[in-house]
């Protein structure tokens, strides 16, 4: 695998299994996935954040994902289920440019978290303990228990991947 956090993430998420997982964290459990990925990207080293380092990682990418990535989301799922236009392939035309520019923005979002996010905590930690620690700590600063079943897919597809 190539290094670099959008390579490693193209590797992660190539898994409909943790696709699924990725969208219940995103939409249940009001996780940002560029985020999540992020320490699971720092774990594959050994690197494991607490929850003060999990909201520094969080903060550093709050204001892209809430005044960019969200609404282009937004714009992109209600455009896959309603009809605006009586062209149906107009309207799937103009969602598949949307759902372009959402990726380059989560590209962009996750190059600010490469380059910006402060380093992990705790390093030297076994990958998937690192990994565990961290999304613990996300779930702390989300203010929501990250279900064992749904941390252990992302856990075991780090194992893959790495």
């Amino acid at each position: 695998m190539a290094d670099g956090f959008w390579p490693f993430s193209l590797a992660f998420y190539n898994d409909a299994e943790v696709q699924q997982a990725c969208i219940a964290f995103q939409d249940s459990h009001g996780g940002d996935v560029n985020v999540m990925l992020y320490l699971l990207f720092r774990a594959r080293d050994g690197g494991a954040y607490d929850a003060g380092g999990v909201a520094a990682v969080d903060a550093a990418v709050a204001p892209w994902r809430e005044e960019v990535v969200r609404p282009l989301r937004a714009v992109r799922r209600v455009l896959k289920t309603s009809e605006f236009l009586p062209d149906d392939e107009a309207q799937e035309g103009f969602r598949a440019k949307i759902k372009k520019v959402e990726l380059d923005a989560e590209k962009l979002q996750q190059a600010v978290l490469e380059g910006n996010a402060p380093p992990p905590g705790t390093t030297a930690l076994d990958p998937r303990a690192a990994a565990a620690r961290s999304l613990s700590a996300y779930a702390e600063v989300l203010g929501t228990d990250l279900p064992d079943d749904l941390a252990g897919v992302f856990i075991e597809r780090l194992a893959a991947v790495t």
